[in-house]
């Protein structure tokens, strides 16, 4: 279980729009089901262009029979974090479904609150949000000072929390509340199953490991350029790859490790474990199970790739694909994808592989470009590495 922080500070519009701001950074889509109180976060999301890219659907089951229908069975407590978790369950079940594409990295979020009413309450006022992703339930709960505030601003508290969860578990990062000396916001992450597992079974799509908090977000941040390699084990020559794409994109520069391989067999989770546990914790680790490029490209549009020339043999050889022709159509694919591809010279062997050794077709040369040499200048291999540790 991993908590995550919260400040305390006045949860104000700017905090509210930071956070969604944050929500909308990322490649995933949630579906969302609020009741008792905090749905004018509906509106935060939703009232702006590029919605449809966030949110796949809304719900506000107020009424005890439109909960139940929901969950598929009376609630115990209508406000309790297991009606919480419930519903995030429900609706992640539905985004499975409703996502148009695969492709698309999903999240349900469930929220119940008992907030001031007109009527005499016996139990506490409070929130309590959960946010599923099929690797974790992230859960934030609050309990309110009863006869505190108004109506209005416990409804300010209830939607600041449900957004900086949702915020939280997509890319990380909450948002500012004020709370009494009394009162306590409490949250952490549980996990539900390794990623590896959710992923190799296309549940999702892929997932973005922060090395500095521990994180895993499902899809996560559209990176501006990746790294993709085995890392098996991961060397120098690949730290100066990384800091040549950071050079080439206003973007985050990430590596790219796919659980599965077109001449090897897929990762175990252990494997998977290891080779991400030796990235530098500097750079965020993309996990995907797409071995080939048109496939990564598929899950990340417009994304850049920064590779060696052996690497790019494989792109721009017809053999590797069976023939010219099904070369062209992956290589269409990977333009209108927006792809590009930094390539860096490699030795292999006694000889010295650049891009300039390839004959690029004319339609796509202006997706490949050299990085000079003296920027990667490492003549080291995980091959030659594993085969020095064998001797």
């Amino acid at each position: 279980m991993a908590a995550f922080t919260w400040t305390s500070a006045s949860t104000d519009a700017t905090a509210l729009e930071a956070s969604v701001a944050a929500i909308r950074s990322s490649r995933a889509m949630a579906a969302l089901a609020i009741t008792g109180g905090g749905s004018g976060v509906i509106p935060h999301l939703l009232t702006r262009p590029g919605a449809s890219r966030t949110v796949l659907e809304a719900q506000v089951p107020y009424g005890r029979r439109a909960l139940t229908e929901l969950l598929g069975t009376a609630p115990t407590s209508r406000c309790s974090p297991e009606t919480a978790r419930n519903l995030a369950q429900a609706v992640y079940r539905r985004a499975l479904r409703l996502r148009e594409t695969p492709h698309t990295p999903v999240l349900g979020l469930g929220a119940t609150a008992a907030l001031a009413t007109d009527r005499e309450r016996k139990g506490s006022n409070r929130v309590h949000v959960a946010v599923v992703d099929g690797f974790q339930c992230w859960e934030s709960t609050v309990r309110l000072r009863k006869n505190a505030r108004t109506r209005a601003d416990e409804e300010a508290i209830a939607e600041g929390v449900i957004l900086g969860t949702l915020a939280e578990a997509m890319v990380g990062g909450g948002i500012d509340i004020e709370l009494h000396s009394d009162e306590r916001l409490q949250t952490d992450a549980t996990v539900l199953a390794h990623y590896r597992d959710v992923i190799a079974g296309g549940e999702q799509p892929w997932a973005t490991v922060d090395h500095i908090d521990g994180r895993v977000s499902a899809g996560g941040a559209l990176p501006g350029i990746v790294v993709p390699g085995s890392f098996n084990p991961l060397h120098e020559g690949h730290d100066a790859l990384l800091a040549a794409a950071r050079r080439r994109t206003t973007g985050q520069a990430a590596y790219e490790i796919s659980i599965a391989n077109v001449d090897k067999p897929a990762l175990s989770a252990a494997d998977l474990d290891a080779r991400v546990a030796r990235v530098p914790r500097y750079a965020p680790v993309v996990v995907t199970n797409a071995p080939t490029f048109v496939e990564k490209a598929r899950l990340l549009p417009g994304t850049a790739f920064a590779v060696g020339a052996d690497t790019a043999a494989r792109i721009l050889e017809p053999r590797y694909y069976g023939g010219a022709e099904p070369m062209a159509q992956a290589l269409t694919e990977l333009r209108e994808l927006g792809a590009r591809f930094y390539v860096a010279e490699r030795r292999v062997g006694d000889r010295r592989l650049r891009l300039d050794d390839f004959q690029v077709p004319p339609f796509v040369a202006d997706m490949f470009e050299a990085i000079p040499a003296e920027e990667v200048a490492v003549d080291v291999s995980s091959t030659e590495l594993r085969d020095r540790r064998g001797a």
